[in-house]
């Protein structure tokens, strides 16, 4: 049951992010970083969308993701259109994800480490949830 509350805050989140990448009225602004904030809006979506790949896609659904974390915040100039197709591709994969994870699988150990030995796969999830949320 939580697999599948968490696929629909995970689809809402992701839109409402989408939504955010296409108020900026100047797609270079994406990049732009200002006073304190030391990452640009659209790195930030590439790190989203990179983690939620490799956690989600690479590692539950193994879809062969490879990561480049390191690609997530020294990337510039991406366009919109590729962030928001990026963003997008997530939505089906989360859902079709976590609506086929069976409780025994959401309450087990997730399959690579993550914040602490022995987090379950339903505290990964939750996590990473909460990290698009504290974007958005």
């Amino acid at each position: 049951m939580l697999n599948s509350i968490l696929a629909t805050l995970y689809e809402r989140d992701l839109r409402k992010l989408i939504e955010e990448v296409n108020l900026f009225k100047n797609e270079e602004d994406l990049w732009r970083i200002r006073g304190s904030v030391k990452n640009s809006a659209g790195n930030l979506v590439l790190h989203i969308s990179g983690g939620l790949n490799h956690f989600v896609g690479a590692t539950l659904a193994q879809t062969g993701y490879i990561r480049d974390r390191d690609r997530e915040f020294s990337g510039k100039g991406v366009e919109r259109k590729d962030l928001v197709a990026q963003l997008e591709k997530l939505i089906p994969l989360i859902n079709e994800t976590l609506n086929a994870l069976t409780q025994e699988q959401m309450e087990a150990e997730f399959p690579i480490f993550f914040d602490y030995a022995g987090t379950s796969t339903s505290y990964v999830l939750v996590r990473l949830l909460a990290g698009i949320c504290s974007f958005g």
